[in-house]
C-alpha cells in the first residue's frame, strides 16, 4: 500500500539550502540566532546547490529503534537497534559496507538502541563514520562501554568528531543545524537536562527535507512525558519547530510517549512506531492508539508493516510518500494491550 500525500504549493516557502561553509564548533556568526550549523559537505557555490530526494526508512529491528535517513551522498543513521547480528544484516542489504556514514545519532544510552550500533566499527565492513553525537552520560553497561571504546579511537586517531548532545555543536548553543549533501537539514537539540533517566535524557532530533513544504519529521528516542513536556517549555516549537508531517513514535508506542499536547506540538499526519511483534511491554499500548485515533492520525508498525520508507524527491510541491514493506495502515499487535501505568491512566 502507497500513500501520496501533497500540501499545496502556493504560499508555501521553500526551504533555502544552508551553505555549506560552517565547521561543527564554530560559532554562528550572528549572535541573535539560537542554532548554530555543520556541513557534511564540502563548500558549494550559490549557483551549483545541489537537491537531491530524500528517503528515511525505519528499520525493522524489532523491540528497538533505528533509522536511516539518504540525502545525496549523505547519510545519517539514528540508533541501532537491539542486535549486531540484524544490524549486520541490514548493513549487507543496504549496501553500506564500503561506505561513509557521515552522522551517527544514539538517542540515549539503552541496549535496544545502542546494541547494532556496534556492528558499524568492525573492522571487515570498512565503515567511516564522521560524526558520533550522543549524550556521554556514564552508564554502568557494559555494551556501552564497548561501543565507546571503539568511537573514541577512531576520536584519537583523527577518523571521526565527537559531539556530546548538551553541547551538539560544541558552542553552547540548544541546536546545531547539520546539512546533507541533497539539501536536507537535520536539526539535533539539547535533550532535557534535568532527565532524572535515560529516556527522559533521549535527543530530540528534526529532519527537514530540501523543500521544507514537503517534509518533515520528528524523532525523540525513548523520550516520556517528563522530557516532552520539557521540549514544549523550552522555544523547540519556534526553532527549530515541532510541527511535523510525520512523529517517529517516542519509546515504541508506550503511552508514556504520548499525550494529547505532544500530538498538539507536533500536528503528525503519520505516526511511525518501531517495535516487536512479540514484547513484554504491551506495545503498542492501547492508550496511544486511542489518541491517534481520536486525533485522526493513521500509523504504521514495524512489527506488522516491515520496514517502512519515506520518500521525498525535495523539489517545491512534491510532498512524500510513505511506504511499508508489508500490511494496512493502524493495525492493532499482538502484544498490544492497555496501560495500568498511574501516568497513562487519564
Amino acid at each position: 500500500m502507497e500513500h501520496q500525500l501533497r500540501r499545496a504549493a502556493a504560499g508555501l516557502p521553500v526551504a533555502a539550502i544552508l551553505a555549506a561553509t560552517a565547521a561543527c564548533g564554530r560559532p554562528a556568526p550572528t549572535p541573535a540566532r539560537s542554532d548554530s550549523t555543520v556541513a557534511v559537505a564540502p563548500p558549494a557555490r550559490a549557483d551549483s546547490a545541489v537537491v537531491a530526494p530524500l528517503t528515511v526508512r525505519v528499520l525493522d529491528v524489532g523491540q528497538g529503534d533505528a533509522t536511516l535517513i539518504t540525502n545525496g551522498e549523505s547519510r545519517v543513521l539514528v540508533d541501532g537497534g537491539p542486535s549486531a547480528e540484524r544490524m549486520g544484516e541490514l548493513l549487507d542489504s543496504l549496501h553500506l559496507n564500503d561506505s561513509t556514514i557521515d552522522v551517527v545519532v544514539l538517542t540515549h544510552p539503552h541496549a535496544d538502541h545502542l546494541a547494532g550500533l556496534r556492528e558499524l566499527f568492525r573492522t571487515q565492513r570498512r565503515i567511516r563514520v564522521r560524526f558520533f553525537f550522543e549524550n556521554r552520560d556514564p552508564s554502568p553497561g557494559t555494551m556501552l562501554a564497548r561501543l565507546r571504546d571503539s568511537v573514541n579511537a577512531r576520536a584519537r586517531r583523527g577518523e571521526l568528531v565527537i559531539r556530546d548532545t548538551d553541547d551538539p555543536c560544541g558552542d553552547g548553543r540548544p541546536v546545531c543545524t547539520i546539512t546533507l549533501r541533497g539539501g536536507a537539514r537535520l536539526h539535533v537539540m539539547r535533550p532535557d537536562p534535568h532527565g532524572d533517566d535515560a529516556n527522559e535524557r533521549s535527543t530530540p532530533l528534526k529532519l527537514v527535507g530540501p523543500d521544507s513544504a514537503s517534509f518533515t519529521m520528528w524523532l525523540a528516542g525513548d523520550a516520556e512525558r517528563e522530557a516532552t513536556a520539557w521540549f514544549d517549555s523550552t522555544d523547540y516549537d519556534v526553532r527549530p519547530g515541532m510541527d511535523v508531517d510525520v512523529l517517529k513514535a517516542d519509546h515504541h508506542g508506550s503511552c508514556n510517549g504520548t499525550t494529547s499536547r505532544y500530538l498538539q506540538l507536533t500536528t503528525p499526519r503519520w505516526v511511525i512506531a518501531s517495535l516487536a511483534a512479540r514484547n513484554e511491554y504491551g506495545h503498542m499500548h492501547a492508550q496511544t492508539k486511542a489518541m491517534l485515533r481520536a486525533a485522526g492520525v493513521p500509523w504504521y508498525r514495524t512489527d506488522r508493516n516491515g520496514t517502512v520508507t519515506i520518500t521525498s524527491p525535495g523539489t517545491p510541491g512534491g510532498g512524500f510518500t510513505i511506504t511499508p514493506s508489508r500490511g494496512e495502515s493502524s493495525a492493532d499487535g499482538r502484544s498490544d494491550r492497555r496501560s495500568t501505568q498511574d501516568e497513562c491512566s487519564g
